[in-house]
């Protein structure tokens, strides 16, 4: 077990020697009071040296420095923390033995030059330092991660403001997707966290100091399991594609279809009850049951002029019930365009409305195949948006399915690349949309963000809500984020087979989400329920544009598209020449990723 303490005491402010010495004194007797009781990790906030004032230059803090080391050594502690030396923030690690010690410049302020995290091994865990807002940017964790950190360590500097609390939901959602401990601690006002790596908030306050423990063994037997397993089942290769292009649509300017954009717009999440195909000879009867009780209802809210966007769950049209051999979807799938597409656009055209909403597609030209795709038509009755989705069940023993990324070189080779991460200009915004697991996945939403999205529709069918709470932080982090609108339509209850039960499944709490990750409008259960949502689109913009200008949070992809270059992810065309037929085999390649992370010493065994 690893005891932590984050410790943040009064320090003076000052940009030369004599403060920092007298600063690095501070500390040591904080230190000297703290350990007490005793801690294996300290970590101290960005500015503990200066008081947040910033030194001269780094040669101006060699006593007070050389003042910390001799604590670490002496007490026989890993001591973190990070100051501003001549403009350029820099963490620090000083760890007991000769020369184990680290100093790792922000990434924030790197300016395009290619980004590495530094890591130091030791018998408490495998620690990285992301000081003040690197942590807000997800690529830098998987930096650390690349690396094989085990705990990030993030030496804050941060004022109270309106987005304090979205950089919150942030550190949580590193802690989440990479399986690594993260801990946090702002110089003024006092503030301390300190998160599992099941993305469980351990602890949170003010005050001087903070203490809490951190389960290595745990967090390393979590991170060699193949199920839901983030950092094996990270397609590298796919994403950097994505960070070399090096491009961003510029948040500043409204794309040209949007010069008449509305300023306001409501939007509907139609949480419906899904009755499952069970056998392809009732498919048809059962689908259409499906569309007629979710258009029905949601014909009522979409009819109001104010509403222009409605979004279905995934699998609102079929549900999912598992495994089933390809001569299944021939039957069971959902032709794009087909009947059921064209009863969805003229819902679209009677209400004047997009409609986005996510099925299970068996296309002919994959034979053998077949996909979770997402749809978005507009209010003309066009399908102007097909997306389908990346990050999918295939890998967690749960479908046979196919996903873009298992498929790449073929795929990209008829669609081309654009077609992965599509989204699409209109006058309530530019949309994309992703799916269900895909949401946790921030590379993703980075690509969506880099390509100028604004409104991302969200179909889902999850277990997932404020009651079990860490996916849902993250979605809400990376609204926050990529400072865009989410649209989050979750199933509402389902039925197996005909006859059986209907069941909740903790399923519901569908959720429209704001640029800051709050919840606009949240259904409070499951059940079927017509959920109305505002969207303020001239307010996002007007909030993207006061952002853009804050130099710390920008975020420039060339500063990592190497790193994801050259990181052995979870290999693309894994089922480019032969189809994946049982699901079991996607369980079975995350575990020789798995195998071959711990052998690079990515991942350690407990």
């Amino acid at each position: 077990m690893t005891r932590l303490i984050t410790l943040a005491p009064a320090v003076s402010r000052g940009r030369f020697a004599d403060t920092a010495l007298a600063n690095a004194q501070t500390l040591a007797a904080a230190l000297q009071h703290e350990l007490r009781a005793p801690a294996d990790i300290v970590l101290l906030p960005l500015g503990c040296l200066s008081g947040g004032e910033g030194l001269e230059s780094r040669d101006c803090a060699d006593d007070a420095i050389a003042v910390l080391r001799e604590v670490a050594q002496s007490l026989q502690i890993i001591l973190a923390g990070a100051d501003c030396f001549g403009g350029v923030t820099l963490g620090f690690i000083f760890a007991p033995g000769e020369g184990l010690e680290l100093w790792q410049p922000s990434l924030a302020q790197s300016a395009g030059t290619p980004g590495q995290i530094e890591v130091i091994s030791s018998s408490h865990g495998a620690l990285a330092c992301l000081p003040g807002t690197d942590l807000l940017h997800a690529e830098y964790a998987r930096l650390a991660l690349f690396a094989g950190a085990e705990i990030l360590l993030a030496p804050l500097a941060d004022g109270l403001d309106e987005r304090s609390a979205a950089r919150h939901l942030s550190r949580g959602a590193r802690a989440w997707e990479n399986h690594a401990a993260v801990a946090s601690v702002n110089l003024e006002p006092s503030r301390h966290e300190i998160w599992n790596h099941n993305g469980h908030l351990l602890l949170e306050g003010g005050g001087t100091s903070a203490r809490a423990t951190l389960d290595i063994p745990s967090l390393r037997t979590r991170r060699i399991e193949p199920w839901v397993n983030f950092p094996a089942q990270l397609r590298t290769g796919l994403y950097a594609t994505e960070y070399a292009r090096g491009e961003i649509v510029p948040r500043l300017a409204a794309p040209t279809a949007n010069a008449a954009a509305l300023e306001a717009y409501d939007v509907l999440l139609m949480q419906t009850h899904q009755a499952f195909v069970s056998n392809p000879d009732t498919r048809d009867a059962t689908v259409a049951d499906n569309l007629k009780r979710a258009l029905g209802l949601a014909r009522l809210f979409a009819m109001r002029p104010s509403t222009r966007l409605v979004v279905f769950p995934e699998f609102f049209l079929q549900g999912s019930d598992g495994s089933h051999p390809h001569e299944y979807w021939e039957r069971c799938g959902i032709r794009i365009p087909g009947p059921e597409t064209a009863e969805l656009a003229a819902f679209a055209k009677a209400c004047n409305v997009y409609v986005c909403g996510a099925v299970l597609e068996y296309d002919p030209s994959w034979p053998r195949r077949y996909f979770n795709t997402s749809v978005i038509i507009d209010p003309q009755g066009e399908i102007v948006l097909r997306y389908r989705k990346l990050q999918c069940a295939d890998l967690n023993g749960l479908l046979n399915i196919t996903t873009p990324g298992n498929l790449y070189s073929a795929y990209v080779e008829r669609y081309g690349v654009d077609a992965l991460v599509p989204v699409i200009d209109t006058p309530i915004g530019r949309l994309g949309t992703l799916i269900c697991f895909d949401s946790n996945w921030p590379e993703l939403w980075r690509a969506l963000a880099m390509r100028g999205a604004e409104v991302i529709c969200n179909p889902t069918s999850e277990i997932h809500s404020n009651r079990r709470p860490y996916w849902y932080q993250a979605k809400r982090a990376h609204a926050a984020e990529q400072m865009v609108y989410v649209a989050s339509a979750n199933a509402g209850s389902e039925q197996f087979f005909a006859g059986a039960p209907v069941t909740a499944m903790n399923r519901g709490h569908s959720a429209l989400i704001d640029y800051h990750g709050e919840l606009v409008a949240c259904a409070d259960g499951p059940g079927v329920i017509p959920l109305i949502g505002r969207i303020e689109l001239g307010a996002l913009r007007r909030a993207r544009a006061a952002y853009a200008n804050d130099p710390s949070v920008r975020f420039d992809p060339r500063t990592v598209a190497a790193a994801y270059q050259d990181f052995p992810g979870f290999p693309l065309d894994c089922f480019l020449h032969t189809p994946m037929e049982l699901a079991s085999e996607g369980v079975a390649l995350v575990a020789q990723q798995v195998e071959q992370l711990k052998r690079r010493g990515v991942l350690k065994a407990p």
